[in-house]
């Protein structure tokens, strides 16, 4: 039984294997790169005492932007991996196939267990060696930026878990339907709707973010936390009249400031930012996941079920 789901399973198993192929051929030169740029420059140093070096630290984060950019559509790896370990088995109650194997001494439990192991083991692999290869891809980058930003589809237990997801959603419409095609088609849209839909809104909110404002001319450091919003002005100290025009009359930005004035009418500096501070990426990580990870399971019930006692 193990034998024949391994010859059913190969040819995708080659095309996953090839998929990352061309993965590790872009990403290992370009980390190499990245992570050389970030030694020579002393992106370390600077990291370790940033007075002075926000335009430098700057540069480093501007410079990748458009790879980081070509690097985003490699999301959609877990979803092909995933559609490409789950055809088989939907290939197979499309062209009644199934029936045969279970005429034989092989029960439709064990045929079942065996073939839902190998697209659970196949994602659990795929998804572990893709986190290790981006994690090991955005070291420096993560440094220097938030991994809860670009990083944290890529990186964690996420990928895993988009990629079971990914491949137990196939199966389930494609046992339902028995249409492969009709099946992928309806999975990679409600993939795609849900992980876009999570990354627009429910994320950030998943625990409830930081709001804090700062006093002074000494911008606050929010370097690793997502900040989701973030403004600086100008305003009069708390206990003393708040008239706009004074403030009017003390800053003209950019680059006029009357310290006098300012001094004489209580006028600070503010910085506001609404934000998630980077301790929380392992919190938002599980919160996500376990989303991801409870439609999975729902999913792989609802295909035994289906299986069971809908399908003969």
């Amino acid at each position: 039984m193990i034998w024949l789901s391994w010859r059913q399973q190969r040819t995708e198993t080659v095309i996953v294997l090839f998929v990352f192929a061309i993965a590790v051929a872009f990403l290992v030169p370009t980390g190499l790169h990245i992570a050389s740029v970030y030694d020579d420059q002393g992106i370390a140093q600077c990291l370790a005492h940033p007075d002075g070096c926000g335009q430098t630290l700057g540069e480093f984060t501007t410079r990748w932007d458009s790879l980081v950019n070509l690097v985003a559509w490699f999301n959609l790896v877990p979803l092909i991996i995933g559609v490409l370990l789950a055809t088989p088995l939907v290939l197979e109650f499309e062209r009644g196939t199934h029936r045969l194997v279970w005429t034989q001494s092989v029960t439709r439990g064990r045929w079942l267990g065996v073939r839902m192991g190998f697209i659970g083991l196949g994602a659990l692999a795929s998804g572990l060696a893709l986190t290790a290869l981006m994690t090991w891809w955005r070291i420096p980058l993560d440094k220097v930026d938030s991994r809860l930003g670009e990083g944290f589809d890529f990186e964690g237990i996420a990928p895993t878990v988009y990629t079971l997801f990914a491949a137990a959603i196939v199966v389930a419409l494609g046992v339902a339907l028995r249409r492969t095609a009709t099946a992928i088609g309806i999975a990679v849209v409600a993939f795609l709707v849900l992980r876009i839909g999570i990354l627009g809104w429910p994320r950030e909110h998943f625990v409830a973010p930081i709001r804090k404002t700062w006093y002074g001319a000494v911008a606050p450091d929010l370097r690793g936390a997502w900040v989701l919003t973030e403004n600086h002005g100008f305003r009069v100290a708390a206990g003393y009249p708040n008239d706009p025009s004074i403030i009017q009359a003390c800053v003209k930005p950019p680059k006029t400031f009357d310290q006098a004035c300012m001094a004489q009418h209580h006028v600070v500096a503010y910085t506001s930012a609404v934000y998630q501070p980077a301790s929380r990426f392992w919190l938002i990580q599980g919160i996500e996941s376990g989303i991801f990870l409870c439609l999975t399971i729902g999913l792989v019930l609802f295909s035994i079920w289906w299986i069971r006692k809908r399908i003969s």
